[in-house]
């Protein structure tokens, strides 16, 4: 139907602009003006109009009453909090995701395609890529949970995790640091060990601990 045309081009755009907060293309507080990015994108204001409206649901952008919209601040606080929130979501839902291995091992080559993408983002040096991989590798172990809240929940914070780690990584740029980690997930997923959740936390607070002070 033309409105669900309409949110998934809404959707598209929003990534646009989640994709530029995070390469640091969009700055906290700059002004967005919806027909200055229909314009930059040649589409009708509608789409811009209704992404406006998702990123300000996700604490992403802020209204500014007949001025458009502004990048929501995103400091310290903002940054604990949503990873405080993910890593109590990504360890149950790691654990249930190992049962799920266990019964279908084949669905761990999802993963493995990732991370095999991740190699080539690696070889062209593509950090915008690696970052869209990164969170999708997150995503695709939560979806095999089977834990629908918990899915729910991690969708809700996809975009601010995607721009926080964009943000993490922007002054570290190792990419066989990122390779090997997800590829020693992917093991652990596949022998069932226990230390899975551990390894999860770990991960995810590696970067948390170097993060920046003010974004």
């Amino acid at each position: 139907t033309p409105n669900d045309g309409t949110r998934s081009l809404a959707d598209a755009v929003a990534d646009v602009l989640v994709n530029a907060v995070a390469q640091g293309l969009l700055q906290p507080g700059q002004r967005l003006v919806e027909a200055d990015i229909a314009g930059q994108l040649n589409i009708s204001r509608v789409p811009v109009r209704e992404a406006f409206k998702i990123l300000q649901t996700q604490g992403i952008l802020k209204a500014v009453p007949n001025h458009g919209a502004r990048v929501a601040p995103f400091n310290t606080a903002d940054f604990d909090q949503v990873t405080e929130v993910r890593l109590a979501l990504e360890r149950i839902a790691a654990s249930h995701a190992a049962e799920t291995y266990r019964r279908e091992p084949r669905r761990l080559d999802l993963l493995r395609e990732n991370v095999s993408r991740m190699k080539r983002a690696s070889h062209w040096s593509d950090w915008a890529e690696l970052r869209k991989l990164d969170v999708a590798f997150h995503h695709e172990f939560c979806k095999a949970s089977e834990n629908e809240i918990v899915i729910s929940l991690w969708e809700a914070l996809a975009r601010r995790i995607h721009i926080i780690f964009g943000r993490e990584i922007a002054s570290e740029q190792n990419f066989q640091v990122v390779v090997n980690q997800h590829e020693k997930l992917i093991k652990l997923f596949e022998s069932g060990d226990a230390n899975i959740e551990r390894e999860i936390e770990s991960h995810i607070l590696r970067l948390h601990s170097n993060r920046p002070k003010n974004a």
